[in-house]
């Protein structure tokens, strides 16, 4: 018994090292990867804003599915509690400028995705917190938010390089 206590402190102290660590590292990728969908939405905001009346209709609605796919993991994405007020900051100003162009399209997008037959009751389920989570990011960042001046957020603005 004197032997097991002996080691019981050190193989404590290395559980709480790991526990430590993991969390930290949790915790920073987390804000990582906030930073990373928002510079992933950059570059297709930017080609759909510009592609405007030059690209035909598949191109422009492929672009949109990507763009709507950056907005879905964002909004669900904000929801983390642990998520780092600089991380949140460069999200969300991505994410406003992203309703801003996009609209309701992607909430309609999710709605029809969810109402496909043949979907699994957890797939639904899924779809359906995703929507949610849109639909609250959007109301929070573009339909209850200030605007500005000219109703509307620059692709510069949008994005903050350090």
């Amino acid at each position: 018994m004197d032997k097991i206590k002996s080691l019981l402190l050190p193989l404590a102290l290395i559980f709480a090292a790991i526990a430590v660590f993991e969390t930290g590292m949790r915790y920073g990728a987390t804000n990582m990867r906030a930073h990373a969908i928002a510079g992933e939405l950059v570059f297709p905001l930017g080609t759909l804003v510009q592609g405007k009346g030059q690209l035909d209709a598949n191109s422009m609605n492929s672009i949109a599915a990507v763009i709507d796919n950056g907005i879905a993991a964002g909004a669900m994405h904000r929801q983390l509690w642990y998520l780092d007020k600089d991380a949140k900051a460069a999200l969300d100003k991505v994410l406003a400028y992203a309703f801003s162009v996009r609209g309701g399209g992607v909430i309609e997008r999710i709605a029809a995705a969810e109402n496909e037959e043949g979907l699994d009751v957890s797939k639904r389920e899924r779809l359906a917190k995703v929507r949610e989570a849109i639909t609250a990011a959007k109301a929070d960042l573009f339909d209850n938010a200030p605007k500005p001046a000219e109703n509307e957020v620059t692709l510069s603005e949008a994005v903050v390089v350090e």
